[in-house]
């Protein structure tokens, strides 16, 4: 770990405190639902119920159909951990996923350009100093001042020719819509944004998935609320201890105060897909070159082309628009 070797490990420790909150809050969510609503409800129709009952069902198989199929308590448990594994795979994609990184190609590419705008400048001025159109030593002719400069000139034709970009901190060119993190010290490609709840940079190879997850999070929060909001509901109109009373309604007030925030932030980045930009783009409010795209190109281009993975935790194999 580099903060372990610069003696930082503090620092490292505490980057990560936002993620064990983040998973914290699902867990208390997760604990509280199971233990006030769906395990009584289990032990209610299941293991309470009469031995005399059950036999009956036991011996008429149509009644056995009728009775597992209609059994919202069977539905619930289903759809509930379903979504949560999805929830669970996606987190941990999300996390470990990194963003992108400029590609080493694209960087060779632009120091070959550049080298070679050199090169020519060099050549104009020996051919000027000696009436040739060639020189055979460069080093004879120009120094390393001037070649310090000839770099510079190059660097700015590059970046009003081409529109690529300088990073001062990483001494490197960057493509389009890429970004330097100052919390990753890095720079990454189509970067969205820094999520201090998930300790990972949002950008180009994870974006998709962090959308899935968002999706994930808002249907296992709208799921919990609407299943809970019968046991408060009970709960409230019942002589229940304070305790549980309590319990209860802060888990489900506060579910709701989550699932308001979960439902803006999700419609932000639904929106942010379909206009084709960034939230980084959209903190800056600087006037960009309008993409000519469709809604459905803007989607295709995040989530893929395969329908089939669009709404799973798998990351399309697309390559990035880096010119």
């Amino acid at each position: 770990m580099k903060y372990y070797k610069q003696g930082q490990l503090l620092c490292y420790i505490g980057t990560w405190i936002p993620f064990v909150i983040l998973v914290t809050i699902f867990v208390f969510f997760y604990g509280v639902y199971i233990q006030t609503y769906l395990l009584p409800r289990i032990r209610q129709e299941y293991i309470e119920r009469p031995v005399v009952e059950i036999n009956t069902y036991l011996i008429q198989l149509v009644h056995i159909n009728d009775y597992v199929f209609s059994n919202s308590t069977v539905v619930i448990t289903i759809l509930l951990h379903t979504i949560l594994i999805l929830f669970i795979i996606t987190l941990i994609r999300v996390v470990i996923t990194l963003p992108g990184r400029v590609p080493k190609e694209w960087l060779n590419k632009v120091e070959g350009e550049i080298n070679k705008m050199i090169e020519n400048e060099e050549n104009m001025i020996n051919f000027h100093k000696k009436g040739s159109q060639t020189s055979t030593s460069f080093s004879s002719e120009i120094d390393d001042e001037q070649r310090l400069q000839f770099n510079t000139k190059a660097k700015l034709e590059l970046i009003d020719k081409s529109g690529h970009r300088f990073c001062k901190n990483c001494q490197t060119f960057k493509p389009k819509r890429s970004h330097h993190c100052r919390q990753c010290k890095t720079c990454w490609l189509k970067m969205d944004h820094h999520c201090q709840w998930l300790n990972n940079c949002i950008g180009y190879n994870n974006y998709k998935l962090f959308n899935n997850l968002l999706c994930y999070s808002w249907l296992l929060i709208s799921f919990i609320m609407i299943t809970y909001s019968r046991c408060y509901y009970d709960t409230l109109n019942s002589f229940q201890s304070d305790s549980k009373l309590f319990l209860v309604s802060f888990t489900f007030l506060f579910c709701c105060f989550l699932w308001i925030l979960l439902t803006a932030f999700t419609l932000f980045h639904l929106w942010a897909i379909k206009s084709n930009i960034t939230t980084l783009e959209y903190c800056e409010n600087k006037p960009r070159q309008p993409l000519q795209k469709s809604a459905l190109e803007n989607f295709v281009e995040v989530f893929g082309i395969n329908p089939l993975i669009w709404f799973l935790p798998i990351q399309p194999n697309t390559k990035p628009i880096l010119d």
